[in-house]
């Protein structure tokens, strides 16, 4: 991190370092201006960043916020856990500095450090490993060779977590969290315009746009969340209790406000907490229920679908309901509203 060459020649490196300059002369670093929050604790400073006279000193296990809104610095706090394996897992947000681990997706705002993966208390992303392939633990990379980077969109306050820069064949993976509804979608294979594609950390342009650059060319590209169709769709609802979750219910029927090409689109769905994809339920007597309201006419309206579980008995004396809408959808596809018809069965 720091080397410092000293009068006979030698060298020195500290790792847990950082120079400070005088005032006025940013390009001068006098070795006897040291500023160390911690030494000889077995880590290495990863990525500065500063948010509010604060400095950020990210560790390979550590964060260090350290003042220096005064003459003198001094650290203000420690959080274990929350360092980072490369500095591109770090990027500056106008709300503060967030960076990702293995261990979460965090932000710094000036005056605490919040998980982002959470909200009122309750988990937005399982953090490990429960045989869903979609928890955090499993999507996170962090290695010698492979590691998640995160970035910055101003323009639509938003940040993309990408899966892995080595080019490995899910590595254009991402996480998009928006900062103003609070709220995450994962997408699959969003970064990567060719085969198994090298990236570098994101960066923000002039336009306030996020770019990257990929490939063995290092191409520049810029982040485009215009809508395309998908042949891997999937969206999943949460397990939904409608608040009783020891209560029996009987589902009656499921309303799907949506607009665009959507008769290719499967709607099943499963009861009391199915993940499993073989497993589910049909709708209608059919297992792609919605049609194609993509022509110029319907094109910006929404469509109300009525939706009834094929086999009554087994929407009965259930505790929960989760739908699943996957396979295909063109580039219109849109979900407005969902509304679930139910009644509670009675306490025996």
């Amino acid at each position: 991190n720091v080397q410092i060459i000293k009068n006979d020649g030698s060298k020195e490196i500290k790792g847990d370092a950082m120079l400070k300059s005088p005032v006025n002369s940013f390009d001068v670093f006098p070795s006897t201006s040291v500023v160390e929050a911690s030494i000889n604790d077995g880590e290495s400073i990863v990525k500065l960043e500063e948010f509010a006279d604060r400095i950020l000193q990210f560790k390979e296990r550590t964060l260090y916020i350290i003042n220096v809104s005064q003459d003198v610095e001094f650290l203000e706090d420690v959080y274990k856990h929350k360092g980072v394996a490369h500095p591109g897992a770090v990027c500056k947000t106008d709300y503060g500095v967030a960076w990702v681990n293995k261990l979460g997706c965090y932000l710094y705002d000036g005056k605490q450090v919040i998980n982002l993966l959470e909200k009122g208390g309750r988990q937005m992303i399982k953090d490990a490993t429960t045989g869903d392939s979609d928890s955090w633990e499993d999507f996170i990379t962090q290695s010698a060779t492979s590691n998640s980077i995160i970035g910055y969109i101003p323009k639509k306050r938003q940040l993309i977590v990408v899966k892995d820069v080595d080019g490995t064949s899910n590595g254009g993976d991402i996480f998009l969290y928006d900062m103003v509804t609070q709220s995450w979608v994962q997408g699959y294979d969003k970064v990567r315009p060719g085969a198994d594609t090298h990236k570098t950390n994101f960066a923000t342009d002039w336009n306030g746009d996020a770019v990257i650059a990929m490939g063995t060319a290092g191409a520049v590209h810029v982040w485009d969340d215009d809508p395309d169709g998908s042949s891997f769709l999937r969206i999943r609802t949460k397990d939904i209790d409608f608040g009783t979750p020891g209560v029996r219910k009987k589902i009656y029927k499921v309303w799907v406000s949506y607009k665009g090409d959507a008769d290719s689109i499967k709607v099943e769905y499963g009861i009391n907490g199915e993940t499993d994809l073989s497993d589910l339920k049909q709708f209608n007597s059919d297992s792609t229920p919605l049609v194609d309201k993509s022509s110029a006419e319907n094109l910006e309206s929404w469509h109300a679908a009525e939706l009834k579980p094929t086999t009554s008995s087994e929407a009965n004396n259930v505790y929960s309901i989760r739908l699943f809408f996957t396979v295909t959808a063109g580039a219109g596809f849109a979900i407005n509203d969902i509304s679930i018809v139910y009644r509670t069965k009675s306490i025996k």
